[in-house]
C-alpha cells in the first residue's frame, strides 16, 4: 500500500472514519480524527496473510485476525469478535444499515464450533455469548448483538463451519415477548420453531 487510505465503517449504529498509511512495514490506523494527536491511534504489522484477510500484532491490543466477508469486516482481538459494516461516506452522515439488526450471526472464521449456550426458544440478553468457536488455535466467542430470542440453532458443538456460516438465528418478532403463548405449557420450545423463516442473510469487516 502507498499514500494514504480512507475507509469508513459502522459498528453498533456508530459510523468511524479509518485513515491508513504504511511506513516501514507497519500500518498505523487513525481512527474518526486526521490528526494524531486527536485520533485513536492504532500500529499494525502482518504476522502472515491467511484466506481472505490477515494475522496482525496490534499495538496496543495484541494478537489480531481480521477477514474480510463481502461488506464485512470480522475483528478477533482479544478473546472477542468485532464486526464491521463497510459503508461508503455519504452525504448527511447517511450509511449502510447496522450488523446489529441482521436476524442471525455467522461464524467469523473457518473452524469448529467449540460450545453452543443456546437452543430455540431461548431469551438472550445483548452481549451475552450464544457460542465459541474455535479456529486458528484460537477461540471466538459469538455474542448476541441485542437483546434476541433464539429461533433456530442449525449447528451444535463439533460441527465444523465455513467463515459466514450462520450459527443462530433469531426470532423477528423478539420485541413481542412470549405473552401471547403464556397458555401453552410447552410454549418455550413450541417457540422457537413456530416463527416464520429469516429474511435477509447475509453474514460478523
Amino acid at each position: 500500500m502507498s499514500g494514504v487510505l480512507r475507509r469508513h465503517y459502522e459498528a453498533g449504529g456508530d459510523h468511524h472514519t479509518v485513515v491508513l498509511e504504511e511506513k516501514k512495514g507497519v500500518l498505523r490506523a487513525r481512527i474518526d480524527h486526521e490528526d494524531a494527536d486527536h485520533a485513536h491511534v492504532i500500529d499494525a504489522r502482518l504476522v502472515r496473510r491467511i484466506n481472505g484477510g490477515a494475522e496482525l500484532w496490534i499495538t496496543p491490543g495484541g494478537h489480531a485476525v481480521v477477514v474480510r466477508d463481502g461488506d464485512k469486516v470480522h475483528v478477533a482481538l482479544g478473546g472477542r469478535v468485532f464486526v464491521l459494516d463497510v459503508v461508503s461516506d455519504r452525504p448527511g452522515g447517511a450509511v449502510a444499515a447496522a450488523v446489529a439488526d441482521d436476524a442471525f450471526v455467522a461464524s467469523p472464521m473457518t473452524g469448529v464450533v467449540l460450545k453452543m449456550n443456546v437452543a430455540p426458544g431461548d431469551d438472550v440478553e445483548k452481549g451475552a455469548v450464544l457460542c465459541v468457536v474455535e479456529a486458528m488455535k484460537m477461540e471466538f466467542a459469538i455474542e448476541a448483538p441485542r437483546d434476541v430470542v433464539v429461533e433456530c440453532v442449525p449447528c451444535a458443538a463439533g460441527d465444523r463451519v465455513d467463515i459466514g456460516e450462520v450459527l443462530v438465528t433469531f426470532r423477528e418478532d423478539a420485541a413481542t415477548g412470549d405473552g401471547d403463548s403464556a397458555g401453552d405449557d410447552d410454549g418455550g420450545s413450541a417457540g422457537g420453531s413456530a416463527g416464520g423463516g429469516v429474511s435477509g442473510a447475509e453474514p460478523a469487516a
